[in-house]
């Protein structure tokens, strides 16, 4: 191997060229006009929810919390595959430029999703801490430092064989970015900050560097961090497309068993079963479940226009229906499924009748929620829009696939 940079960026270009396919797929979808709607309705609320947050509102520190975590979440994506356990590890003295061109790359993208959170705050920003724009712009820069240092530091820590060592240096960055953020929502003193700057600077040079030198990289571990970032992506490409790379995930989730008891044994449950089963302990169906359902009762809360309940309400178990319609092709290339002797006519009922039990429960939730929220006639007018739609999905859109 004569250039580990040449094949740092063909991984990086063999990521994305898969990756542009699916996203095409999810642009393709209704998914992202059903985000649109939601970001024209938050938009036409933002400004009534500033107006309505009182006036002791801790403001500075929901944006202390926050960007704490933000700063110090996030993985360097290495692109490191499990072949490389074999091939790489002989190489690790030439493979500086291979992984700093790994920090920087990570640097880049995680910086992005520091940009758009305090984007979407700004508003906030500027009606509660400050209305100079360039004070922003000028926090965004210092937070895109601090991520710096925690990507370069948070990968010399993966060097560490125990991960109790792993922990405790991500709680010490913890304590460390709890404090730089604090500085900067509270507009500290430019000597402060750059004390801070120099106390990081010294931190990564005089120890972190140490550990560089002193620790081999543990390949294993890297390569599960990229495959979890990897199979992160799947999941939600997923959600609109079959991805057959997708390696199932299985959570025993023990306290839903009970939920099961209510399907009767029989041979014509049989896929009924296994479906219901899938979604509460594979992949992460039964988590975005109960997310759009707790993010469609949250806004149907706040909305106040009558035919806004609506869009959302038809919104939201649209959306909610497009999640649960990638639970039919869960079994698809597991061939014993075909063996049993049961008409395989039975399993598309079998999720259809699944699908329309779920929408209804949504929508007797999110009924709930607008009477109490609103009023009872409201309530009802949304439970009957939900209604309509569960019963309508499951029985064309999903019977003509």
């Amino acid at each position: 191997m004569d250039n580990v940079e040449n094949l740092w960026k063909r991984r990086r270009a063999d990521y994305w060229e898969m990756a542009v396919k699916y996203l095409r797929l999810i642009g393709n979808s209704g998914f992202l006009f059903t985000i649109y709607i939601l970001f024209i309705f938050g938009s036409y609320y933002y400004g009534e929810f500033l107006l309505w947050l009182p006036e002791d509102f801790p403001t500075v520190w929901v944006f202390i919390v926050l960007f704490t975590w933000l700063v110090t979440r996030g993985r360097v994506r290495t692109f490191v595959k499990d072949a490389d356990l074999v091939y790489l590890p002989p190489l690790e003295s030439k493979m500086k430029p291979y992984f700093r061109s790994s920090i920087l790359y990570s640097w880049m993208m995680e910086t992005f999703w520091l940009a758009l959170p305090l984007l979407i705050l700004a508003p906030l920003f500027f009606h509660r801490l400050s209305d100079s724009g360039s004070l922003l712009f000028t926090i965004l820069l210092l937070l895109s430092g601090l991520k710096l240092w925690n990507l370069a530091s948070g990968f010399e820590e993966q060097r560490f064989q125990e991960n109790s060592k792993v922990w405790s240096h991500t709680l010490l960055r913890i304590v460390i970015n709890a404090s730089a953020v604090i500085a900067l929502f509270t507009f500290q003193p430019v000597w402060m900050l750059i004390g801070i700057a120099v106390l990081l600077i010294g931190l990564y040079a005089f120890y972190f560097v140490k550990i560089n030198g002193t620790h081999a990289v543990k390949w294993d571990r890297l390569a599960r961090i990229e495959d979890s970032t990897v199979m992160t992506f799947y999941r939600i490409a997923n959600s609109f497309t079959d991805v057959p790379r997708l390696k199932m995930t299985i959570r025993p989730r023990i306290y839903l068993n009970r939920i099961l008891d209510v399907i009767k044994f029989g041979q014509k449950n049989t896929y009924l079963y296994m479906y219901s089963r899938s979604f509460v302990r594979s992949n992460d169906y039964f988590g975005i479940f109960v997310r759009l359902t707790f993010l469609g009762s949250l806004f149907l809360s706040i909305i106040t226009l009558e035919w806004g309940l609506w869009v959302v309400t038809a919104l939201f178990v649209y959306m909610t229906a497009l999640q649960l319609k990638t639970l039919k092709g869960h079994f698809k290339t597991n061939q014993m499924i075909d063996l049993y002797p049961v008409s395989l006519s039975r399993k598309d009922e079998a999720h259809i009748k699944l699908v329309y039990v779920l929408l209804v429960f949504q929508s007797v939730v999110l009924g709930i929620v607008v009477s109490f929220a609103h009023s009872i006639m409201s309530g009802s007018i949304v439970l009957l829009i939900a209604l309509v739609f569960s019963f309508c999905y499951p029985k064309i859109a999903l019977k003509k696939e």
